[in-house]
């Protein structure tokens, strides 16, 4: 079954193995390091490790939902030897926060917002579950929904799911997010399902030697929304 199909009328209580216990344990304890290196700007891990449903390609997905100077993150991981990364800019719908991605592998990304997070965005990252250094360091996993639509919620042998179709309000309450975040979030996902994936209204990958000041300045000269964005107060 696909990790990605939307589930109807689904409820199932899933119990880890041993092998998915550890899993979970390697990809938190690398969480861990990567987000103690940015300890200082408190950042959040999201998705499936928080969560505690992951597998062996689960992302490690790092957010900040402070806008902190890029250099700054940036001098960080050249303290801790990373040199090559790939940075990209992105702005999903005009309506959106603009974003910085530096995707340090294929399964190892961090999230800093260029512009401030509305609560659109921010409700985003709760939808999929979120925590802190805190409670990673405290073993807590929180409730989540995945892009099954399905609801995760983490119990001491593995986790309850159900489908969160004509299950809304429990959602909600659930993950703590209003009713019309988790429908806005399903009409996403149902038309994705329906239509395949789509573009984002904005996508700029940073060469080497380009700084994000610089890429700010070419996208805020060029596009009239991004401008409007930029320097919104």
């Amino acid at each position: 079954m696909s990790r990605e199909r939307i589930l109807r009328e689904h409820f199932s209580s899933i119990y880890y193995t041993d092998y998915e216990w550890e899993l979970l344990r390697a990809k938190r304890e690398r969480a861990k390091e990567l987000m103690n290196m940015f300890r200082e700007f408190i950042p959040f891990i999201y998705g499936s490790v928080a969560r505690g449903n992951v597998h062996k390609d689960s992302d490690i997905d790092i957010i900040f939902l402070n806008q902190i100077p890029s250099f700054q993150i940036e001098l960080v991981l050249n303290k801790y030897g990373y040199q090559k990364y790939l940075r990209e800019i992105i702005m999903a719908t005009p309506n959106d926060s603009i974003r910085l991605y530096i995707h340090l592998n294929e399964l190892e990304c961090i999230t800093l917002p260029i512009t401030k997070l509305n609560k659109k965005t921010l409700d985003f990252y709760s939808f999929g579950g979120k925590i802190d250094l805190n409670k990673l360091n405290k073993g807590i996993r929180v409730p989540g929904i995945d892009k099954r639509l399905v609801l995760i919620k983490p119990n001491p042998k593995g986790h309850e799911e159900f489908s969160i179709i004509d299950n809304e309000n429990i959602a909600a309450k659930e993950i703590g997010i209003s009713i019309s975040s988790i429908n806005e979030r399903k009409k996403v996902l149902l038309k994705r399902e329906k239509k395949g994936r789509t573009g984002v209204y904005l996508k700029r990958e940073l060469e080497i030697d380009e700084t994000i000041e610089e890429v700010l300045k070419e996208l805020t000269n060029s596009n009239a929304t991004v401008r409007k964005k930029i320097y919104k107060k």
